[in-house]
């Protein structure tokens, strides 16, 4: 069990940049009063000062981890634990998203629970 990620929560890429979540899945669900962080919605990285002769500055997270025990609106949601890989514009991998600050209290469930609201 552990704590559930939400909008307020602060994530970086490897480089500094600052990952922006952006809510897709219109749930009336909230976590400590912010929108989760869900699986399926959009993870943009802003600010990375990564440079190479290709350009390739760290442009989105893609998460291959998630909770097992929360699904809201028919995503997984994130948790502390959740693995998420930011990737450059031309898609190569940039290395792990760093998940700097919880602002969260709330706890993943102990057993599944659905959220379709």
């Amino acid at each position: 069990m552990t704590f559930l990620l939400n909008s307020d929560s602060i994530i970086f890429c490897p480089h500094g940049g600052m990952v922006i979540h952006t809510p897709l899945s219109g749930t009336s669900y909230r976590v400590d009063g912010r929108f989760p962080m869900l699986l399926g919605d959009l993870y943009q990285v802003a600010g990375c000062p990564f440079m190479s002769n290709y350009g390739n500055s760290c442009n989105l997270v893609t998460w291959v981890t998630a909770s097992n025990l929360l699904i809201v609106k028919g995503q997984p949601a994130l948790i502390a634990t959740s693995v998420g890989l930011c990737q450059s514009f031309s898609g190569g991998s940039q290395g792990p998203a760093i998940v700097s600050a919880i602002r969260s209290t709330q706890m993943e469930p102990d057993n599944l629970t659905v959220i379709n609201y």
